[in-house]
């Protein structure tokens, strides 16, 4: 049988995020668009199982027309949940959160605090306000392991690997720019320039109403960054 053409094609963002997910393993994706990440994770052999959760019952619904069209009611599973209260924490490895604001993806993260366990890789793919999501990782506990940027319907994103290590330490230069830092990699680059220019931005407003030290830190970590 040959895979739905709509779920052989990964847009850059999630194909970014497949390439972090560890071969063999067991997949729980947050969040899922029609479970094409599932869908091809497993039709691609990376991952042995699935999840595709969301909090909304139409995005399950056409999540699970794209399971059954490919024949993988057997190896996916898909369920109405809230972030991740859904999933069983025994039955899981790798967990992909794509598609949402850091904040969010963050406070996901802190209602579940099972993932606080090296057993697991996080995936994480925020729309906005990194800076939000690394610092509740940092200050979690968890490390980035691994992070990229990718370029993605005219915008550029990161994607970053973490796991749980009980370790907390970070710079607020690693808040806004993560493992991107010193990357010669031309997205990596235009997303840390992009981070610079609405630090400066920011800096100036608050100058603007009096807040010369938080300005100062803005144009500290803007200077950090490159």
């Amino acid at each position: 049988m040959t895979m739905n053409s709509k779920a052989s094609q990964l847009s850059p963002r999630l194909a970014l995020c497949a390439s972090y997910v560890r071969q063999g393993s067991v997949v729980a994706d947050i969040g899922t668009d029609h479970a094409l990440l599932p869908v091809w994770l497993v039709r691609s052999g990376r991952a042995v199982r699935a999840v595709a959760s969301d909090i909304n019952e139409g995005p399950i619904e056409r999540a699970r027309l794209n399971v059954s069209r490919n024949d993988l009611n057997d190896r996916i599973s898909t369920i109405v949940a809230d972030g991740l209260a859904g999933i069983d924490p025994t039955q899981v490895d790798d967990i992909v959160i794509a598609g949402m604001g850091g904040d969010l993806i963050a406070a996901i993260l802190g209602a579940a605090p099972w993932t606080k366990d090296s057993r697991y890789r996080l995936i994480l793919q925020p729309m906005s306000h990194a800076e939000r999501l690394r610092e509740y990782l940092f200050t979690s506990g968890f490390a980035i392991e691994q992070e990229q940027a990718v370029r993605d319907s005219g915008r550029v994103y990161s994607v970053m690997c973490a796991s749980y290590t009980g370790s907390v330490s970070h710079t607020d230069a690693m808040l806004y720019g993560g493992l991107l830092i010193g990357s010669e990699d031309d997205s990596a680059r235009e997303y840390l320039e992009r981070t610079v220019n609405s630090l400066r931005v920011r800096a100036a407003g608050l100058r603007a109403a009096g807040d010369e030290q938080g300005a100062l830190r803005c144009e500290d970590i803007a200077q950090a960054l490159g």
